[in-house]
């Protein structure tokens, strides 16, 4: 048995726990986002297109979510402890090889192996700390690690803005060897040491963890790639062929073997399936809000990294404000209100983006993401307290393993899938704005070339350079266009998938979150 931190005699004991996992989960949960407004940037030092530059984000989420299902054999094999300092210790190094990083290939393969250590420190972090807290202190212990787990991605873009301008890309990594080895000096010297919950040995589901493997890859691969490789390509049509067999062979496996990877049998539970839902539905919002609007911010705006870290600043300190009350929202209203009411306010701030333009005032850009900040505010601890509490006590490292695999496999989902809607809709709407400005019958588009043609003359140019002046305007107006539209087109998607999480908020219980009664007999 491992030792537990709320019998132990210091009564402090369980707060410094709670300390020592917030710093390493806010210092995983920044990198996921920390690097979006910095990456054209990156583009423009390594020569990358956009297709290439996502896998800088993603690559990290996807290595986090493969590794996350690991977490709970390792535990039981090292202990909380050993695996939480080696944990740090991994993602602290690989953080010093991303600041280092010679070309695109190097940062990327540097991100999967800081995605290891990242992958580690959360789902282990959780479970230390539902560990160390009675299940009727849990909510408001999650609320305050919450702010770390969700603030991290929203103060990402802000710090990285600033990083990025006054200092340089690389910095945005390096800022981790602090942190990271504060985290580990003050993990060393506090947490108690613990033995391995199973001192005999355990045997690994290989079989089930390659599955598992094949389909997360796979899918992620399909989605991302699509629209550059063809949605019909041969490429293409193998990731779905194999993400299918990943999915299948995963599905089969686990209720056969002893020891499965995955707890399947987790989502028995009615109350932990829909947090599992509307989990997914957060992080897609997250996720995919803050990769989209850094990108329009910089390109389509002209804003630098500063004014677009500072422009999400305010939403993100909502999400800190927010999140240490939503336990006392869920305990006075119930969980499934205030469930409701955060995908719901996830909902209005994606669909505000829908009349984003490049004339969009400042104001017009800040207040949507105050909205996000409380939506995602009130969702984060009360669901986590949800999931949690539904499960025995021996289960708790498994669930928590599978709430931040579902988190991070929706994130990456997320990107990819705005990232292709993104890139689907731009071109669909620049080939019909195309073909419309080719009609030169059309009276908008004559008045329109007359009146640039008109100017550029009076600039001193002659017939013939007004008209390529008038027809380049006119070109660049019809790209710059579109790709507002593909921008608008994407945000909407978004809003269709937190849909789905408002339909299985509905499963969530209407007062506060119970326990389950195995998990009550074990504490």
């Amino acid at each position: 048995m491992t030792t537990d931190a709320s019998t132990n005699h210091d009564p402090n004991y369980k707060w410094k726990v709670l300390g020592i996992v917030m710093v390493g989960t806010l210092m995983a949960a920044l990198d996921s986002s920390i690097v979006n407004v910095s990456l054209p940037r990156i583009m423009a030092d390594f020569g990358a297109s956009v297709d290439d530059i996502e896998w800088v984000i993603t690559g990290y989420m996807l290595s986090f979510a493969a590794f996350m299902p690991l977490t709970g054999w390792l535990r039981d094999r090292m202990g909380p402890k050993v695996l939480y300092i080696l944990a740090l210790i991994v993602f602290t190094a690989a953080s010093l090889l991303c600041g280092m990083s010679w070309n695109l290939g190097s940062l990327i393969g540097s991100r999967v192996i800081q995605a290891v250590g990242g992958g580690a420190i959360t789902p282990i972090g959780m479970s230390m700390i539902s560990d160390a807290f009675k299940p009727h202190e849990r909510g408001k212990a999650l609320g305050y690690w919450g702010v770390g787990v969700i603030a991290g991605p929203a103060l990402g873009p802000t710090l990285g803005g600033y990083l990025t301008n006054q200092v340089s890309w690389r910095s945005i990594f390096l800022i981790n060897l602090p942190i990271g080895i504060l985290g580990i000096l003050w993990a060393l010297k506090t947490l108690k040491h613990d033995r391995p919950v199973h001192t005999h040995h355990k045997s690994f589901d290989l079989a089930g963890f390659m599955f598992l493997t094949l389909f997360l890859v796979s899918f992620l691969l399909g989605t991302s790639k699509g629209e550059h490789e063809g949605w019909q390509s041969t490429y293409i049509v193998t990731c779905w062929i194999l993400s299918l067999i990943g999915l299948v062979g995963f599905l089969t496996v686990e209720p056969l073997v002893k020891h499965p990877i995955m707890d399947l049998s987790l989502f028995g539970n009615k109350e932990f399936t829909a947090s599992m839902i509307v989990t997914a539905a957060r992080s897609v919002a997250l996720y995919g809000g803050t990769f989209l609007l850094p990108l329009f911010l910089e390109q389509m705006m002209g804003f630098d990294e500063i004014v677009s870290g500072m422009l999400q600043l305010p939403g993100a300190l909502c999400i800190g404000v927010m999140m240490p009350l939503s336990a006392r929202f869920a305990d006075r209203f119930g969980v499934r209100s205030v469930t409701l009411a955060g995908l719901a306010l996830l909902a209005i701030y994606l669909f505000i983006y829908r009349t984003l333009d490049i004339n969009t005032s400042m104001w017009g850009v800040v207040y949507p993401t105050l909205i996000r900040g409380f939506g995602i505010g009130l969702l984060v601890a009360p669901i986590m307290a949800t999931a949690m509490n539904a499960v025995p006590h021996n289960k708790t490292a498994a669930a928590s393993s599978m709430l931040n695999l579902v988190q991070q496999v929706s994130g990456s989902i997320g990107i990819a899938v705005v990232g292709a809607t993104l890139s689907l809709r731009t071109k669909f709407h620049l080939n019909v704005m195309a073909s419309g400005l080719q009609d030169r019958t059309s009276p908008v588009v004559a008045s329109a070339a007359r009146a640039l043609f008109l100017r550029a003359h009076e600039l001193g140019y002659n017939h013939a350079d007004s008209a390529r002046v008038a027809q380049g305007l006119l070109t660049r107006n019809v790209v710059t266009n579109a790709s507002v539209a593909g921008f608008e087109d994407a945000f909407l998607v978004g809003v269709s998938i937190v849909l789905v999480g408002i339909f299985s908020a509905f499963l969530m219980p209407s007062k506060t979150a119970p326990v389950s009664k195995e998990h009550m007999v074990m504490e």
